[in-house]
């Protein structure tokens, strides 16, 4: 079986067959070597009863809300604050970027969507002011992993439906996560502008300024306040706090920031069905190879395989976290979760790991693969808002994504960091 696996799937991948497919496919080849013909039943029947968890419906909403808010007239409003808080500080406008992507990062939850909104604006303002394209590109791209860390974040909601865990538990441990991440990288903007020159110390802005830009910026960043604080409140469900999302984006894009029109809504709901669309077909697919984990306990054979590696647990925890950085690196985010996550959180669960600790390391680890070369999905995004080329972009990130692997050292093997939040609110 492994054999007919690995002998399918990498074939089909090389071929560039989308990986949904390649799930499917994969999976018929197996049952057609078992030989059973009522197997084939289970396809159908099984991709369709993986959409069935309610908490699904918060995806579309959450995808919906971000794209409002994007056309809402917030970019420059958010990229002002950014500029008022950190600019005066060396290397200003890297500051300023990997603010805005930590501010966007609660309003989106999408890292593609953030490296383009961020980048378009960013970008050309630091090369203008004489960053070089390629580290403006890669600040950028690093920066834009922030988005799936901080709630609301979809791939935290694949990972909640997928494994049963609490998805507020994982809102509430992603909060120091993504701080954590948005300081490493400012710190390492920091050093590269004062090695390379980049960016003269400017003076602060000033109080008064200071406010201004915030009051212009509060209605968007009270969107994941709205959110979290009616998830823990317990005035509606994350699936009801997503489609309050949408709601909130409405009014605020509408009768606040004036910025939407009616005829912004047709390219808003055409991207929100194609972006739900890819994610639930993917889910789908991925639920007909879980019928071979199961049936050839794939589970047990993959734990006594790590249990004769190593008993301890922080060993553990570091081979899981290499598996996810190379398994990042060439394969789309959403399948590494769906095809792994079952597979090695009952695992770690026997290790004595949280589920909510293990859900985090699993998202944060899967979302730095989002940056890392060759493959990483935002690298391209970066590419197309910069021009620049993929090679250029991987060599000037490398220091930022040396920083984002510090800090999934320090949630892996410091807990607390993760899960003080969620066992402050009795999540964990």
């Amino acid at each position: 079986m492994i054999a007919i696996i690995f002998g399918s799937f990498i074939p089909m991948l090389l071929l560039g067959v989308p990986i949904a497919l390649c799930l499917v496919l994969m999976t018929i080849f197996v049952y057609v070597d078992i030989g059973d013909p009522r197997l084939f039943l289970q396809i159908p029947q099984r991709m369709f009863t993986s959409t069935e968890n309610m908490l699904l419906l918060a995806i579309p909403f959450f995808i919906m809300a971000g794209e409002i808010m994007n056309r809402a007239g917030i970019t420059d409003r958010l990229m002002t604050l950014s500029s008022s808080l950190v600019g005066w500080i060396r290397g200003g406008l890297a500051h300023t970027n990997i603010v805005s992507s930590m501010f966007f990062a609660g309003i989106t939850g999408s890292a593609v969507s953030d490296t383009v909104a961020v980048g378009s604006i960013m970008v050309p303002a630091m090369k203008k002011n004489g960053y070089g394209e390629d580290y403006s590109a890669a600040v950028t791209a690093a920066s834009s992993v922030i988005g799936p860390i901080i709630p609301p974040s979809i791939p935290m909601l694949i990972y909640a439906s997928v494994m049963n865990v609490s998805i507020a538990g994982l809102f509430l441990g992603g909060m120091v996560p993504g701080i954590l991440v948005a300081l490493a990288l400012m710190v390492t903007a920091y050093l590269v502008a004062v090695r390379k020159g980049y960016g003269e110390r400017a003076p602060f802005v000033g109080v008064v300024r200071l406010i201004i830009a915030f009051i212009q910026g509060a209605p968007a960043l009270l969107l994941p306040v709205i959110i979290m604080g009616g998830i823990l409140g317990g005035f509606f469900s994350p699936t009801q706090a997503s489609a309050v999302a949408v709601m909130y984006g409405l009014a605020i894009g509408f009768l606040f920031y004036r910025k939407l029109k009616l005829s912004d809504l047709v390219p808003i709901l055409s991207h929100t069905v194609k972006a739900t669309a890819m994610i639930m077909f993917l889910m789908a697919c991925a639920k007909t190879f879980s019928w071979l984990v199961t049936y050839f306990n794939l589970v047990e054979h993959v734990t006594i395989a790590f249990v004769s590696l190593t008993e301890n647990k922080l060993v553990f925890l570091l081979l899981v976290n290499v598996i996810y950085l190379v398994i990042g690196m060439f394969l789309d985010m959403g399948f590494a979760i769906i095809v792994l996550g079952p597979l090695l959180a009952p695992i770690a669960y026997k290790y004595g790991v949280d589920p909510i600790h293990f859900g985090l390391i699993t998202c944060t680890n899967l979302t730095i693969g989002l940056a890392t070369p060759p493959f990483g999905l935002v690298l391209f995004a970066a590419c197309g808002v910069s021009k620049v080329s993929l090679s250029r972009i991987s060599r000037a990130i490398l220091p930022f994504i040396a920083a984002e692997l510090v800090v999934l050292l320090l949630i892996t093997y410091l807990p607390v960091l993760t899960m003080y939040f969620p066992r402050l609110f009795g999540y964990a």
